[in-house]
């Protein structure tokens, strides 16, 4: 018979039952959807040989708090007034940082607080390490945060090489769209050099994507061009990754795959629900398909999670206020973005809007300043001049301009069906009714199957009368019946 227990052995199994039963409920507890962190950054300096990397530190910031902790990310550019602060949610972690290049190392300095301790005027916590490698100064960063630990991502976020790291830094900070696209050889060669790096593919992603408006034939389009192929790789190593997830989801989007987009953002949102741009990718996918409330209930859980933080995106124009006839919000958007930036986009739609509202000579003034040389991005700019020419009465130049463009862009060379649905309003406004429903029909076959907007558009009215529009009208309420059967308003929530 077995000799009972001595009581080292009953020790030990009480010990090992007591640990089992602990690592049970520690993987519950880290299965288990928890509130994620918010995080405001603030903008800092990143010096290296008389160049401000810190636009670049700070992406890379954010790509770890997004993708480590699932966080919030906000930003300021400098800590908001006490005022300021009070609108803000007591635990909000507050960042701070500066750094600079020591030969190859990185030296990172950084401050945490939180609001609430702000507000009582208590001290910050500093974390100021020696200068060290750039990917171990970083995993120094993450172990020390502040804040909790949701996925192993860190050292897929960047590059071993430090001669790349910076190399990296310096390319981030490119805000330009020829700037991206000049250096997009090096950008390739980065990402083949550093092949785990996920960031090295975002940005190679990145740049290719920007290409699209000024050098197409650099990126190509759909899913098998070498942006799409970036994202995909980032995404194979970081599942989810906030950055490539967004900026891959708006890629399809503009190649008319918004049913790919809104699937890959949901699975990238099942795994980081607080990640506010996903939701912005959402819905651009949503409303391009014409599915405008569940482009509301995207928007609305976006300025939820960011609060009083919440800006405007420096990507794109909230048009679905426009397509649901909510011109006030879409107004206030329009506000919001001026403030982030004042591009050929910013100063087109503002004119859109005053000519919408019968405001003509407001809308001239911005046609006018959106049409000015230099203005990016060129196709914006040229259709700021096309409607500037229907405004001043030179019908024949604005058919020009319009031509010009289209053949510039070929049929399908270059995407984003929104915006050629609004070459066709143009073409309807200057007379055209048969390159207004070309350029309608065109806008259908790259995704842009908004019903509202077909129907509801003051501007394409012309158009509305030619003998094809009954079948191309059908063919958009088809496509929008079919992805709201797919996706139903609730697809859109958390």
């Amino acid at each position: 018979m077995p000799r009972p227990a001595t009581s080292f052995g009953r020790r030990r199994r009480w010990w090992l039952t007591w640990l089992l039963a602990g690592a049970a409920l520690l993987g519950a507890w880290l299965a288990f959807p928890r509130q994620a962190s918010r995080v405001l950054i603030l903008s800092g300096p990143m010096e290296d040989r008389g160049q401000n990397l810190g636009v670049g530190m700070e992406a890379l910031l954010r790509d770890h708090l997004e993708g480590v902790a699932g966080a919030t990310v906000s930003h300021e550019d400098q800590l908001p007034s006490m005022e300021g602060l009070r609108r803000l949610a007591p635990d909000t972690w507050v960042l701070r940082f500066q750094g600079r290049r020591v030969g190859g190392d990185l030296l990172l300095i950084t401050e945490w607080n939180t609001v609430a301790r702000l507000l009582r005027a208590q001290p910050w916590t500093l974390d100021s390490p020696p200068a060290g490698p750039p990917a171990a100064t970083l995993d120094h960063l993450v172990q020390r945060w502040p804040i909790g630990h949701r996925f192993p991502v860190g050292q897929w976020l960047v590059p071993r090489d430090q001669v790349r790291f910076w190399a990296l830094l310096e390319a981030m900070a490119i805000q330009d769209d020829r700037a991206a696209t000049a250096g997009l050889l090096a950008t390739q060669r980065m990402a083949q050099a550093e092949p785990q790096c996920a960031t090295a593919w975002t940005l190679l992603g990145d740049h290719l994507y920007r290409s699209l408006w000024v050098q197409p034939e650099a990126a190509g389009v759909g899913l098998n061009s070498r942006t799409y192929q970036a994202f995909q790789q980032a995404q194979q190593r970081v599942p989810g990754h906030p950055r490539a997830t967004f900026l891959g989801a708006l890629m399809l989007t503009d190649t008319g795959n918004q049913q790919l987009a809104i699937q890959t953002l949901r699975s990238a949102l099942a795994m980081r629900p607080a990640v506010p741009d996903l939701y912005l990718g959402l819905a651009y996918a949503a409303r391009t398909a014409g599915l405008l409330d569940g482009a509301r209930k995207a928007l609305e859980r976006r300025r939820r999670l960011l609060g009083p933080s919440s800006h405007a995106s420096a990507w794109l124009v909230e048009t679905t206020y426009l397509y649901q006839g909510d011109l006030q919000a879409f107004d206030l958007n329009l506000r919001e973005v001026r403030l982030v930036r004042r591009d050929a986009t910013v100063w087109f739609y503002q004119g859109y809007l005053a000519l919408l509202q019968k405001q003509r000579q407001e809308a001239l003034d911005c046609f006018r300043s959106g049409s000015e040389a230099g203005m990016t991005p060129t196709p914006f700019r040229d259709l700021c001049r096309a409607y500037l020419a229907y405004l001043e009465g030179r019908p024949a130049e604005g058919l020009a301009q319009l031509r010009a463009m289209d053949e510039l862009r070929g049929k399908l060379q270059i995407p984003d069906g929104e915006w050629t649905f609004k070459e066709a309003e143009a073409y309807a406004l200057l007379g055209d009714t048969g390159h207004a429903l070309d350029a309608a029909s065109r806008a259908f076959s790259q995704g842009f199957s908004c019903a509202a907007w077909y129907e509801g558009s003051p501007f394409l009215a012309r158009a509305r009368t030619h003998p094809r529009w009954p079948t191309l009208l059908r063919n958009v309420r088809e496509r929008q019946a079919v992805l709201a059967g797919i996706f139903p308003p609730s697809a859109f929530e958390p």
